[in-house]
């Protein structure tokens, strides 16, 4: 009997884990996009990439995009956590690595917004 129920309780809490991985990649994410993009100086070095904080008119628009782009791959990576099709993970582990690869892909387009 504790087996039946032990199993169950054993998926609950791996999905609550993916879950709580997927929200910290995607808190990650958000925390670096708007890190680049939020105004800090008045003046800029004419460098590239430009540093963290300048160039805002181009990074507010862009790092907004990318918000809501890791905040739709997020729900999806949720979803696939507890609905786990066909009682199998690598959906899962699928969506863990798009979430993670698209995140990335993000900050380096923040950071080298035109």
């Amino acid at each position: 009997m504790s087996g039946a129920s032990g199993s169950g309780g054993s998926g609950r809490v791996g999905s609550w884990l993916g879950i709580a991985a997927a929200v910290g990649v995607a808190v990650l994410a958000w925390a670096g996009y708007w890190w680049l993009a939020v105004p800090r100086y008045d003046l800029c070095a004419a460098v590239l990439p430009a540093p963290a904080g300048c160039r805002s008119a181009d990074r507010v628009p862009t790092a907004t995009l990318w918000t809501a782009i890791v905040a739709a791959l997020l729900l999806a990576t949720a979803t696939l956590a507890v609905v786990r099709p066909s009682g199998r993970w690598w959906p899962f582990a699928v969506g863990m690595a798009t979430l993670a690869v698209t995140a990335l892909w993000g900050f380096r387009t923040v950071l080298y917004a035109f």
